[in-house]
């Protein structure tokens, strides 16, 4: 049974006086009083009316493109990862099944009627790499438990405060879809019913927008574009002057004469410029260009300059968005290395703190915590887990099942042996108590765990490439 709307409002202590000091509603048609998140620029796109809209992001096309292209980027291989709920077992944690939590059910579920899991975490990642912000309502039952979580776009929903200090969101539907959604055109909700996403945080309330805070970018960019545009807009061609060094008479006849001169050539620019005819000159008139071209204003320099600059102000890597001309084959296993480390794990551990906090009760904050599949994420960089998975199994980390867990195909167990482990036989097993479980091999004697009676000539380095296979219960 869902929650009533006077119920919400008691559990937010919130009153209709606090509701009747803050301004509105927000109308759908119009941008007004949203200009503070960064979209009014693109707020045709988003169906916010047309203040401006369609003209700035006419104008800021080719820049906003090239900002969608990175964002898009971190968000799909967002969407890979599968988010589960773990619980804490002493100083580990152990993964949460379906029927031990609701919030495991509806992670292994689907978050709304409408959408997978997969294309919610990609519009959640679009619009927060995006905007900095990204909001998700969320439908509880009458027991507390989330229902649904329903991705709501950043510029539908504003944070309000009143005059009693309490925050609160108004959300206001633009399309038939949206409603359909909500449920209403226009909602007014308290906080805990919004999961607010922030990556830039500027204020302490909203983060600073990219499209804001790359417009200097966004709008060389488009100065970059159109004047390429120009030139192909007149298939190549640059202005020309006409100069001679023989001077023309003050008298009539000149006159005439240079007018018929400036008519001709005339005609036959515009017949060259439509039919490709030649021009032919005459009385030493030569053509000299006017106007510097594509190759001496270095417009295709400058372009791949901004583009770089756009995926520095996105922290994407230009090679994600097959921007190749920076990049060298040598360097590209360390960029996917920075990929991961400094922008998939960061934005998903924010994800991640932020579903903690709103979607569990306090009570539970220590014990549960969901959490992005981090092996899935560093899919984007082979090496390094190619690297983790060899190291784990040259040191007996892991089991032959736990490890082909772990590579992208997430190969099945093995019929036999799966739980068995390598360990290198010239390291010894030592106990919590520092007792000797099995000593190593190859060994000097004088040296800690050393075989009895070995002789360091006969052992040195003896076995140093060996392994021990040891099942699950540790025997060799």
């Amino acid at each position: 049974m869902a929650e009533t709307e006077a119920e919400m409002w008691q559990r937010s202590g919130m009153t209709a006086q606090d509701l009747a000091t803050v301004s509105g509603p927000v109308r759908a048609d119009s941008a007004e009083g949203w200009d503070e998140i960064g979209w009014s620029d693109v707020s045709d796109l988003l169906g916010l009316g047309t203040r401006g809209g369609r003209y700035f992001y006419g104008r800021d096309a080719v820049g906003i493109a090239l900002a969608i292209q990175c964002a898009d980027v971190k968000a799909r291989d967002l969407s890979k990862a599968e988010m589960l709920l773990w619980r804490r077992a002493g100083r580990g944690w152990t993964m949460v099944d379906a029927d031990q939590h609701w919030f495991a059910m509806l992670l292994m579920t689907r978050p709304n009627e409408w959408h997978t899991w997969s294309e919610f975490w990609r519009m959640m990642g679009l619009h927060l790499e995006l905007a900095q912000n990204a909001y998700a309502y969320k439908d509880i039952a009458t027991d507390g438990t989330v229902r649904q979580l329903i991705p709501i776009q950043p510029a539908r929903c504003r944070a309000r405060i009143s005059t009693g200090g309490k925050l609160f969101y108004e959300i206001s539907a633009g399309t038939m879809f949206e409603e359909a959604q909500l449920g209403d055109a226009y909602m007014v909700v308290p906080a805990d019913r919004i999961v607010h996403l922030r990556g830039r945080l500027w204020d302490g309330l909203y983060g600073l927008s990219n499209l804001a805070l790359g417009s200097p970018i966004f709008d060389l960019v488009s100065a970059i574009a159109e004047f390429q545009a120009n030139i192909f807009g007149n298939d190549g061609k640059q202005p020309i002057v006409f100069e001679t060094d023989t001077a023309f008479d003050t008298g009539e006849k000149s006159d005439a004469a240079f007018r018929r001169l400036k008519q001709q050539l005339s005609d036959r620019v515009r017949k060259a410029t439509a039919n490709g005819d030649p021009i032919l000159l005459e009385a030493g008139l030569k053509a000299k260009t006017i106007a510097i071209n594509a190759q001496q204003a270095e417009s295709k320099d400058s372009f791949n300059q901004q583009i770089m600059r756009v995926c520095g102000l996105m922290n994407c890597p230009p090679h994600k968005i097959f921007a190749l001309e920076a990049v060298a084959y040598n360097n590209m296993a360390a960029m996917n290395r920075q990929y991961y480390s400094d922008c998939l794990h960061p934005m998903s551990h924010g994800i991640q703190e932020s579903f903690r906090l709103s979607l569990l009760p306090r009570a539970e904050w220590p014990k549960y915590t969901p959490q992005f599949d981090q092996v899935a994420l560093m899919a984007t960089d082979l090496e390094a887990l190619s690297k983790l998975v060899d190291m784990a199994a040259k040191n007996g980390l892991g089991t032959f099942d736990e490890l082909r867990e772990v590579l992208p195909f997430r190969w099945n167990p093995l019929k036999a042996g799966g739980d068995q482990r390598m360990v290198p036989v010239n390291m010894s097993l030592i106990d919590a108590d520092g007792r000797v479980i099995q000593a190593g091999t190859g060994q000097n004697p004088t040296q800690p765990g050393a075989g009895q009676g070995e002789s360091p000539d006969n052992n040195a380095g003896k076995g140093a490439a060996l392994r021990l296979a040891y099942d699950a219960t540790g025997a060799a």
